[in-house]
């Protein structure tokens, strides 16, 4: 077993390179992008979205099932590894949405950017976002399963709508030179 944990790369430095690489395009086209006539307005609303998101979920106690799951039971589906499904573009938009990210890994064994109370970014990936466990939907009713998707649904348009206009306007201005934006894996 221990020859198979050597083999196994860390992932840690991939996100950190990615996370680099937003930065380094937020000190750049930051400004432009935050003051683009078709993001900028999109920028709010979407941090309503989330807010309207965290809430539906908060009521269902599916963030109360995360902590049991995870700290309680010692399982959780935030392993480490998971923080690459975040793209340079949706640690480009934390950025222009003011958030930090952690300068190391806090949890051991955990997602990158998992603290002691869950997750430390605001724009989230897909996946971290809509996926929902065994554990979960057997807790869920479909009722409120189908109110979780649909509020859920106006999060994610609006992620994908800000993503794709900024790498339009980061591939008009850099000639489609960078074509990472939208690299996931680990």
């Amino acid at each position: 077993m221990r020859y198979l944990r050597a083999k196994r790369p860390d992932p840690t430095r991939l996100i950190e390179e990615k996370i680099e690489t937003a930065k380094e395009i937020f000190i750049i086209w930051g400004d432009d992008l935050r003051q683009d006539p078709e993001i900028a307005p999109l920028l709010s609303p979407y941090v309503k979205a989330i807010e309207a998101s965290n809430q539906a979920m908060e009521e269902a106690g599916t963030f109360h099932e995360c902590y049991v799951c995870t700290v309680i039971d010692g399982k959780g589906c935030c392993k480490i590894g998971l923080e690459n499904e975040c793209t340079v573009l949706i640690l480009l938009l934390n950025l222009l949405l003011g958030q930090k990210f952690p300068e190391e890994r806090e949890v051991p064994g955990r997602c990158f950017f998992v603290g002691p109370r869950g997750c430390k970014i605001l724009a989230r990936p897909m996946l971290c976002r809509d996926y929902f466990c065994l554990r979960h939907l057997n807790m869920l009713s479909d009722k409120e399963m189908a109110h979780i998707t649909q509020v859920l649904n106006d999060e994610l348009t609006l992620l994908h709508r800000l993503t794709s206009l900024m790498r339009q306007r980061l591939e008009e201005w850099t000639g489609k030179f960078l074509l990472e934006y939208d690299l996931t894996g680990y």
